[in-house]
């Protein structure tokens, strides 16, 4: 079953991959940490549906 975190998750990755956009400016313009991203990148955590839900939006106007 995939989660909603696992879903966003390869969204995240496929969005900064595709655009060649740095992690850096990924955190910025969604608000987290890159230590934040990397540790839920490794699976290290998981984040709050409140910080998912803003993810989702993010990459939602970008279509992806």
């Amino acid at each position: 079953m995939v989660t909603k975190n696992d879903e966003v998750k390869v969204r995240a990755k496929n969005f900064v991959d595709e655009l060649g956009l740095s992690v850096t400016a990924f955190c910025r313009n969604a608000n987290i940490g890159r230590t934040t991203y990397y540790g839920w990148q490794s699976g290290e955590f998981v984040l709050s549906d409140k910080t998912l839900n803003r993810i989702d939006q993010y990459l939602s106007k970008y279509h992806f």
